[in-house]
């Protein structure tokens, strides 16, 4: 299928806001609201679907009435992204109804992060177009961002640049400012290109499970994730078993939230876990803070082709992302 992508941003554009998953609570409107009002400050329309301010049980509507609000907001002319505006946990029922015809025939930036990698993945499978992993609603709009990950979104969304990746100055976690980043770290020398897949390990899993899997053939794999250290590993096992590592040209290991085990004694880092398990790989791996939960995320467009250099720290998007 020939790749398509998406026409850029431009101001005055609407911006499609849905929860494909969790819903909006007390605790995450105020970032909702925040998220709102800083897209309209940066030019754009925002238009929020019929229910992403809903609540049925653990997900924001039923499974008909998000496909009905990410169809609604996909045939919309006057809406050029449709922006996710959080993660989740069901994301994954709604691969099996998606028009994916309708979306390759209309192209638009879909863009989000977490529980949205299955279907950034799946619409990028089925449907052949561009995505973009790392924006979303609450957690990148709704919160304050550094002038570098800004600058990184615009030049992405906006101007349609091939873009350099380096350690974001400003980096901090989002709930714990005390923790100290050590910055990019080669786990793996080498240099490699291909074309970008991944984003939430678990979710992942479940997409490839789902038969919603991207082509992993020379493909820069990115990995982020929010379990525990022993819970990850199962799933770079699964990766691993599924020939998942076999095929790909290079890993890009992001922020792991969470993956410290409460007996300290038993932990590792995901970085000595992730080594060991594909130690008879010879792919580079690159370990960067800029992509996973509570911390400022690139851009990172699956299906664009990218070159990981480990050895030296350095990723490149080799393409502009939208035409």
């Amino acid at each position: 299928m020939k790749l398509v992508k998406p026409p850029r941003l431009h101001l005055g554009d609407s911006v499609g806001v849905f929860s494909p998953a969790w819903p909006v609570t007390k605790d995450s409107r105020q970032r909702f609201d925040k998220g709102v009002q800083k897209l309209e400050s940066m030019g754009f329309n925002v238009k929020i679907a019929e229910h992403a301010l809903g609540q049925y049980y653990y997900s924001s509507g039923t499974r008909k009435e998000r496909l009905q609000d990410l169809h609604n907001l996909w045939k919309d002319p006057e809406v050029r992204m449709v922006l996710m505006a959080q993660g989740g946990n069901t994301t994954n029922q709604l691969l099996d109804g998606i028009d994916y015809d309708m979306m390759r025939n209309d192209p638009k930036i879909l863009s989000g992060i977490s529980d949205g990698t299955a279907l950034l993945n799946a619409v990028y499978a089925r449907a052949g177009i561009v995505t973009y992993h790392g924006p979303d609603l609450i957690w990148t709009f709704g919160q304050k961002m550094s002038s570098q990950i800004e600058r990184n979104i615009v030049d992405t969304l906006f101007g349609g640049k091939t873009v350099e990746l380096k350690p974001n100055e400003a980096w901090q976690h989002d709930l714990k400012p005390e923790i100290l980043y050590s910055g990019w770290r080669c786990l793996r020398g080498g240099k490699a290109t291909g074309r970008l897949v991944g984003g939430n390990i678990r979710v992942l899993a479940n997409t490839i499970l789902a038969g919603y899997s991207p082509d992993f053939k020379g493909a820069i794999l990115f990995l982020e994730g929010t379990d525990d250290v022993g819970r990850t590993t199962s799933f770079i096992t699964a990766l691993r078993l599924h020939g998942v590592f076999d095929e790909v040209a290079g890993v890009i290991l992001g922020w792991f939230e969470g993956s410290e085990l409460e007996e300290k004694e038993l932990s590792r880092s995901i970085s000595d876990a992730f080594l060991e398990e594909t130690n008879d790989y010879d792919f580079p791996v690159l370990e960067i803070g800029e992509l996973g939960h509570n911390v400022e995320n690139y851009v990172l467009p699956i299906g664009c082709k990218a070159t990981l250099n480990a050895t030296e720290k350095e990723i490149s998007i080799n393409e502009p992302t939208v035409r």
